[in-house]
């Protein structure tokens, strides 16, 4: 295994939470690297894997952040040149006037080739209640791109898993091209706590020691409070930043601030931040 390899196996490790997640890519490289080996010692190609994924979960599950670093890890395995994740929606696909729409998203899988096309929401393609929708464009050229260029594109389409699940099975091309669903559940409040803690650490700030136990707390009131609209790291990003900006008030009242202070993100401002969160 090569140090790159490591390098962004051990990112996606780095991760909080995602362990189903982590299994399958472990999963996944695995086979890669010995597929690889037992083509070097004349062993031949050995039975086809699909690189192409679909990423179920909810927001905020780590889908977007998962699929630059699998690109990358298809990069360090020489399966691809360029190792981008090239991330799309629909509205970068699809246009209202008929017939051009495969112009447009040609342009979008023109610049995928040799690297990782992410079509988020991917769902929203397939419009069943209008068959004459211009999604469909979209996804035909998708599927010609996928055949055409089948040794230098690699596709992953995100979503809700419930969309996910009718977004494939609308369409035979696709059902036979997607046959690898990596599902990522929903972050629990300890894992919430954890995605707190290395966003004050990336961003250089630090919990104070009586701090610790009301963000925990805090945690699960984001779930309690956002109920069925829950978009885990979205959610508690918003949170941190709410904190940092009570903080920020509260510093407003002090004069010849530390860098201690300034880095510090004390009880009082997760109480506010909580308090005022919806």
């Amino acid at each position: 295994m090569n140090e790159d390899l490591k390098k962004n196996i051990q990112e996606i490790n780095k991760l909080p939470g995602l362990k189903r997640v982590k299994d399958e890519v472990k999963s996944l490289v695995a086979f890669l690297e010995s597929s690889k080996e037992r083509k070097e010692q004349g062993l031949g190609d050995g039975p086809a894997i699909t690189l192409h994924l679909i990423f179920s979960g909810d927001p905020g599950t780590g889908k977007t952040t998962v699929a630059r670093i699998l690109a990358q890890i298809y990069r360090d395995l020489g399966l691809i040149q360029g190792g981008k994740l090239i991330e799309v929606t629909r509205s970068d696909l699809v246009v209202a006037e008929k017939g051009k729409t495969a112009e447009r998203a040609a342009d979008k899988f023109n610049q995928a080739i040799d690297n990782v096309l992410f079509i988020d929401e991917a769902y929203t393609l397939v419009n069943k209640k209008d068959p004459n929708d211009n999604g469909q464009e979209a996804i035909d050229e998708l599927l010609k791109y996928m055949e055409d260029y089948r040794d230098r594109l690699i596709v992953i389409v995100a979503g809700y898993a419930k969309n996910m699940k009718d977004f494939i099975s609308a369409n035979a091309g696709l059902a036979s091209r997607f046959k690898r669903n990596i599902i990522f559940e929903n972050y629990n409040d300890l894992e919430l706590y954890q995605i707190f803690y290395k966003m004050c650490r990336d961003s250089n700030y630090m919990i104070a020691n009586d701090a610790s136990t009301p963000i925990k707390d805090a945690c699960k009131k984001v779930i309690e409070i956002t109920g069925d609209k829950y978009s885990n790291a979205r959610d508690i990003r918003r949170f941190f930043e709410s904190c940092i900006q009570y903080q920020s008030l509260r510093l407003t009242k002090k004069e010849n601030k530390t860098k201690m202070d300034l880095m510090m993100i004390k009880k009082e401002d997760v109480e506010s931040s909580i308090k005022n969160f919806a």
